[in-house]
């Protein structure tokens, strides 16, 4: 029943593929950037928003047996053929060159990935799909970043948390009209970009968690802002796995979906090739890292030490030399967890959790005195700005995509917050050249797109 598709009518067939999850574009340089997209059976996902069947269980229900996830309100079918990216420097495409020609499998989902290199920095591009006949408009766009030793505006927005329960609109978030006002160069997806384990329906199958990422990300709102905005993906627990979940726990409930599983379907959902922690450089005015929190990590109930860790050996020392090796104006560390908080006292998955404190400590200490670095975190349900009261490292949180997934915060802590909300939201940073290097400015913006805090380091 999975693959329904091969036995539509010729002459349904013959009017797709189509792409209607649009282009993820991301992994932006100066120089590259990279593209994921789908062939699918027809133009849009199927209409309507998914209903759950009323449950009494703590845990949402699986679907049954007979339920195929493509043709479920939200689902978008999925078709195989041949596909190849156009790529123009004018938005009519007059000037447009191909790329090679891609074939859509079912055994990859009928997801297509490629790269665009030999770009030009600080220039903008637009991308085309051919599938029948040479594409007349483009279907996305973005810039390129300008070269790592030139000053230049710098905006970009950090989201968090975008649970398809907990939608605002029924084109989906908020977030993404109000973001796409402020016409940001790109957008930080810090994790829990899914929720497999506590969203219906329980996505125990690899079929079931494709379509969370399906029936959310098709949605005409994210679709409008992909079209404008590439994208970096991070990922946290909800869309590895399960919550607070670690390598090796496998949860009998979740089987057969597994935590290699949610790894591979992570980058078969974006458009990471290679190593899921990474930086870039955006400009002389910052380079952002990209930490992986999830695939490294001691597991959460060990006794805590020195050798307990959530970045693991090797990304921990590719995090110090890369930062310490940086000459950019700014330096921001994304983190998928809090490094400072505070979080709740029960909790046992971050740096602001006492299961954790030993490498914690260690790396608000490497980080707080050196110059012009501040952390980023998702994860957490409120948006706050905290200031470590021993080291002094700054830590935004970017809080949760809407008010209804706002809440479960320890409550405002006057030792560690500057800013403290329980409410919905984004985050953006603006970096611009100053006299004498660069100005950062870190506001908090409620889901509509209204300011609700500000933040300028040094001013």
């Amino acid at each position: 029943m999975r693959y329904c598709a091969f036995f539509l009518p010729a002459l349904l067939l013959a009017q797709g593929p189509h792409v209607a999850e649009g282009l993820r574009i991301g992994e932006v340089t100066d120089r590259s950037a990279h593209v994921r997209f789908r062939l699918s059976q027809q133009p849009a996902q199927n209409k309507g928003r998914y209903q759950p069947p009323k449950s009494e269980g703590q845990r949402p229900p699986a679907l049954s047996p007979d339920e195929d996830p493509w043709l479920l309100p939200g689902g978008v079918p999925g078709l195989a053929g041949r596909a190849r990216l156009w790529v123009a420097t004018r938005p009519d495409m007059k000037d447009a060159k191909p790329g090679e020609w891609l074939q859509a499998e079912a055994r990859n989902d009928f997801v297509l990935k490629t790269a665009i290199t030999g770009l030009r920095p600080a220039k903008t591009y637009y991308v085309g799909v051919e599938i029948h006949t040479k594409p007349e408009k483009p279907l996305a766009s973005f810039t390129t970043a300008p070269e790592p030793d030139r000053r230049a505006p710098v905006k970009f927005t950090a989201v968090t948390c975008l649970a398809y329960r907990s939608l605002d609109h029924d084109e989906g978030f908020e977030i993404f009209p109000s973001m796409e006002k402020l016409a940001p160069q790109f957008v930080v997806f810090t994790g829990d970009n899914v929720y497999y384990d506590n969203d219906p329906p329980l996505a125990n199958t690899v079929e079931a968690a494709r379509y969370h990422w399906q029936r959310l990300y098709a949605m005409p709102r994210p679709l409008a802002f992909f079209a404008k905005t590439p994208q970096y993906w991070m990922k946290d627990d909800h869309d590895t796995l399960c919550d607070e979940c670690w390598p090796g726990r496998d949860p009998d409930w979740m089987k057969p979906m597994t935590f290699a599983e949610g790894q591979r379907i992570f980058l078969e959902q974006t458009p990471i090739e290679g190593q899921t922690y990474r930086t870039f450089r955006w400009g002389k005015g910052v380079q952002i890292w990209l930490l992986e929190g999830r695939d490294f990590r001691s597991p959460n109930d060990a006794p805590d030490g020195p050798s307990k860790t959530i970045l693991g050996a090797q990304q921990k020392a590719w995090l110090k030399s890369t930062v310490d090796q940086s000459d950019a104006d700014w330096r921001i560390i994304i983190s998928p967890t809090p490094w400072v908080g505070p979080d709740r006292p029960k909790k046992a998955d971050n740096y602001a959790n006492a299961a954790f404190a030993a490498e914690g400590k260690e790396m608000r200490a490497w980080a707080a005195p050196k110059k012009n670095v501040v952390v980023i975190c998702g994860d957490r349900h409120w948006q706050y700005h905290s200031v470590d009261p021993e080291a002094g490292l700054h830590e935004f949180g970017a809080g949760p995509a809407s008010d209804v997934h706002a809440g479960g915060t320890p409550g405002e802590d006057k030792r560690f917050h500057r800013f403290h909300r329980v409410g919905g939201g984004f985050l953006s940073v603006t970096v611009e050249p100053a006299a004498s290097g660069s100005r950062l400015v870190l506001r908090h913006y409620d889901a509509k797109g209204a300011v609700v805090y500000e933040f300028a380091p040094g001013s």
